[in-house]
């Protein structure tokens, strides 16, 4: 935290390569949550460049005192948040099946298995309203608490509590579709 403060204040001295260092933990994982909420690969790498822009615009605004982590994907957690609802506005939503290609594994088989519980997660996320969808990222897929998640999409925790009581028990429903059909995916 200590170095970020550094970084911040490099970054706002003047130093871009600074910001680069700073934002080097996040980028990858800030591009896999807009994925996550999009679905759409090349939506996403526009919705983190966009968050990455403001985030380097509004630096000046940052609290020292909070985490950057946080505020990086509160950031991108509304920039991907305004995409979708300007989307739905314009169209009906087109979800693209690409990957990000993030799955290592050890063996073909563990691969076969991650890909093929991956490609159900993102079936189950279509199902999703965009909150339920970016609570459950948050919570469940990048591991922010409670109160983090809360302050990153500015929703009080009995707020985040509700949304994600809703998206686990849509995504619980469809899975125990998966395993009544054997494994395929009927549009419910």
């Amino acid at each position: 935290m200590r170095d970020e403060a550094e970084l911040v204040k490099r970054t706002l001295d003047g130093d871009e390569s600074a910001f680069e260092v700073l934002l080097g933990p996040y980028k990858k994982g800030l591009l896999n949550m807009a994925y996550q909420i999009t679905l759409n690969a090349e939506d996403a790498k526009d919705i983190s460049q966009e968050a990455v822009v403001k985030a380097y615009r509004h630096l000046h605004k940052f609290k020292k005192t909070k985490s950057f982590k946080n505020w990086i994907y509160t950031i991108t957690a509304h920039a991907a948040y305004d995409f979708i609802h300007k989307r739905n506005r314009q169209q009906d939503l087109v979800h693209n099946k690409q990957h990000t290609g993030d799955l290592i594994s050890s063996s073909p088989e563990k691969q076969y298995q991650n890909t093929q519980t991956k490609e159900k997660i993102q079936f189950c996320l279509k199902l999703l309203t965009p909150k339920e969808k970016m609570v459950y990222i948050l919570r469940d897929i990048k591991e922010f608490s409670i109160k983090e998640t809360s302050q990153t999409l500015n929703i009080s925790s009995q707020s985040v509590r509700t949304h994600l009581s809703r998206a686990r028990k849509k995504i619980r429903h469809q899975f125990e579709q998966f395993k009544s059909n054997n494994g395929e995916t009927n549009e419910v």
